[in-house]
């Protein structure tokens, strides 16, 4: 299984220390731990934060033949306060070295010159027009099987076109209840159902698979008109940073290995749940995620 994720890598600053973090590097992380081919296109500052983290994107296991270091661009920072249930709210600084996502002609050819079988993004990285143009000349040059775009939407760093040009490029879409309510909003005049919003994004933008999120309250996915709902795994939350992208990542693993959304969004639910039982967003598995793990691969 090889995937290429897009967007930012950073440090998520919580409670004081320092985390590496952003989405589609969480995303990658848990997909490099179950055994993906993981490579991750990004920008870090030519600092002291940006040589820690390469060094934890190699020892992760995620490619790095897609990173770019920017002179004179800070790497990215993000101040994250949590909330008594750990659910987090961010402070996002702008101008960093994510923000302004370089690949030059030799990388792009080498893109295209691989078999990718998912590409992973999502809005935030979409906040400057550099990026955009990069992202769909990715998606263009890769031609992946699959493209997995997870909203996660981040203040306002997001529009009307950004989300419709995305989905455009997408062939699974992943979204939390609250981001079901806003794209309902932006995309269809508000009003709709969970079930609704999900065949109209079937129907008109031909997204064959949609994932839903409820932290707590489990997921559900939508295919071809199969409607089907998760329970959640119950842990004690420590916090949930990075907790939706282990289920990404899960998810994507789990389909990709078994092609059964349910048996996937069970994985997945379980990756997520010992993910949020644990401070940071990438632990080490326990036994029993090991154990799922290798159930998954079996299959």
């Amino acid at each position: 299984m090889k995937v290429l994720a897009f967007g930012e890598l950073l440090w998520d600053v919580i409670d004081g220390k320092e985390h590496i973090g952003g989405a589609p590097f969480n995303c990658a992380a848990h997909l490099a731990r179950m055994g993906a081919d993981s490579a991750l296109v990004s920008a870090l500052g030519e600092d002291e934060r940006g040589t820690m983290a390469l060094r934890e994107v190699r020892r992760l296991g995620i490619r790095t033949d897609f990173l770019c270091m920017r002179a004179g661009m800070p790497t990215g920072i993000v101040d994250v306060h949590l909330d008594g249930q750990g659910k987090p709210s961010y402070e996002i600084r702008e101008g960093s070295a994510w923000d302004r996502i370089q690949l030059n002609e030799e990388q792009m050819t080498a893109i295209n010159r691989e078999s990718w079988d998912i590409a992973v993004f999502g809005t935030l990285a979409q906040r400057t027009d550099e990026n955009i143009r990069v992202l769909q000349q990715l998606i263009k040059a890769a031609e992946p099987a699959e493209v997995f775009f997870d909203v996660n939407l981040r203040l306002d760093y997001f529009s009307k076109k950004i989300i419709e040009d995305s989905l455009n490029m997408t062939t699974i879409l992943k979204l939390n209840d609250e981001e079901v309510s806003v794209l309902s909003g932006v995309l269809f005049g508000g009003g709709l159902t969970e079930l609704d919003f999900c065949k109209k994004v079937e129907e008109k933008w031909h997204i064959h698979t949609t994932v839903l999120t409820r932290g707590g309250d489990g997921s559900s996915v939508y295919q071809s008109g199969r409607f089907i709902h998760i329970p959640a795994v119950e842990v004690s939350v420590i916090d949930t940073v990075g907790a939706g992208d282990s289920f990404s990542a899960a998810f994507l693993y789990g389909y990709f290995q078994t092609g059964d959304v349910e048996r996937s969004a069970r994985f997945a639910s379980l990756v997520s749940s010992f993910v949020a039982s644990k401070s940071g967003a990438v632990p080490l598995y326990d036994e029993r995620t090991r154990n799922a793990l290798k159930k998954i691969i079996r299959r």
